[in-house]
């Protein structure tokens, strides 16, 4: 009879196999993000908390702030996902880095010498573009790089990844910001440079499929008629929207933690910490979990998650008890991401898997430039109102929920693997 410890590292085995099987060049993907976000999570956490605390902008300015960043993103993760396409995803992934290194560095000069609202405003909009116009590169390259039946575990490397980074980033950037919220920048730009650098050895898999001097023909004429073509990825990106609208919430509880309950900036930064090791340690398993159950319940139990735990923010009295609902929300997460990404991968035409993630990306980034603003109005008019204010966006989260459990009946999409592209071949 085999021992339980025999048993044990069967089990362990079989989950870390997936893994195994992966190409390196996913693992240098992955360390890409790690160095990349590492600097992200180091500054922007806290620029919320300084536009607030330190330049008195309303919950309505900085929303806003981040609500045309998020829109000019949203707009050139379209665009990078064509130009990875057409130039090859390495390219695309080394000069956003490069150029987004500078901006950094700008905007530590823009807040040690205390510019205009405007100016330190425009510089987080060429950030949140800048950062923008890597992702789909990178998850191209990705699916590019991992057969269907372990894009899961991949995405879900990747989403360790990042996470590793946001365990440490801020944490140093709430013991950095302390003393000088500039010197924040200093951290991050030479990492974001580092972060090039390790792109850079990501040899592309695929040959680009258009020249760059062919015309993209992807109109708004174009878009809509694919996507009526192709309602089963047209419903999902809709739900991709609306799901990020509800379900990123980080800067909104930062600003949340720091005046209404009282924390001080290294406590807010710990409770990215939390978030960050529980993803890395709950990561592995939740893709276990995922392949045994289908991306069928990972679409439907995220939300469910992310519900409950804003209940338990509406409720926090302190730091404790705030971690605690980070904890939930963070099962949430780490259930929800992959999915996610495979399903776009899934659903994609691969021949123009940057175009796939590139629209991806647009709605996601979309509902990102609106989560700012809709926490923000929420706290100017629900300030004092804890459990109201969290409450409504757990009702919210709820819905989301019902629209993927609606979507995956209506399309079978999460359990078997169909086939369903989304370009037609006339649109290039």
């Amino acid at each position: 009879m085999p021992s339980p410890a025999r048993n044990g590292i069967g089990r362990l085995d079989r989950i870390l196999a997936p893994y195994r099987l992966l190409d390196r060049r996913v693992f240098l993907l992955a360390a890409a993000r790690t160095v990349n976000t590492l600097g992200f999570s180091i500054v922007m956490p806290f620029m919320v908390v300084y536009l607030v605390g330190q330049r008195g902008a309303t919950g309505a300015t900085y929303g806003g702030i981040y609500l045309v960043a998020g829109v000019c993103a949203a707009l050139s993760q379209g665009l990078a996902g064509e130009l990875a396409d057409r130039l090859g995803r390495r390219r695309v992934m080394v000069t956003a880095l490069c150029l987004r290194s500078v901006n950094l560095l700008a905007l530590g000069w823009a807040i040690s010498t205390g510019v205009s609202m405007h100016a330190l405003g425009a510089l987080i909009v060429v950030n949140g573009v800048l950062r923008a116009l890597f992702e789909p590169a990178a998850s191209a390259a990705v699916a590019d790089l991992t057969p269907p039946e372990h894009r899961i575990a991949a995405f879900g490397l990747q989403r360790i990844a990042i996470n590793v980074a946001w365990a440490m980033g801020p944490a140093i950037g709430g013991f950095v910001a302390g003393e000088n919220y500039a010197y924040l920048f200093l951290f991050a730009a030479p990492l974001t440079l580092g972060a090039a650098l390790v792109a850079g050895r990501v040899r592309d898999s695929v040959r680009p499929t258009l020249p760059l001097t062919t015309a993209p023909r992807l109109t708004p004429r174009a878009l809509v008629r694919l996507l009526r073509a192709h309602p089963a990825f047209a419903t999902y990106l809709g739900l991709v929207f609306f799901g990020a609208v509800l379900a990123h919430h980080f800067w909104t509880l930062s600003i949340y933690a720091k005046v209404e309950l009282g924390l001080i900036e290294s406590q807010v930064g710990l409770l990215f910490t939390v978030n960050g090791l529980l993803v890395v340690l709950l990561q592995v398993p939740a893709v276990a979990l995922i392949d045994t159950r289908g991306p069928r319940f990972a679409l439907l139990a995220g939300p469910a998650l992310y519900a409950l735990a804003y209940v338990a923010v509406g409720f926090a009295t302190g730091f404790g008890s705030l971690a605690i609902a980070v904890a939930i929300l963070t099962t949430g997460e780490v259930i929800f991401s992959p999915a996610l990404s495979d399903m776009a991968a899934h659903l994609g035409d691969p021949r123009r898997l940057g175009r796939a993630f590139g629209m991806f990306g647009v709605m996601q980034q979309l509902g990102l430039a609106m989560s700012p603003l809709v926490g923000g109005l929420l706290f100017d008019e629900w300030r004092g109102q804890h459990v109201a204010m969290w409450s409504g966006l757990a009702a919210g989260m709820a819905v989301v929920g019902v629209g993927y459990a609606l979507f995956v009946r209506r399309f079978g999409v999460g359990n078997a693997r169909s086939v369903t592209t989304i370009a037609a071949p006339e649109l290039d």
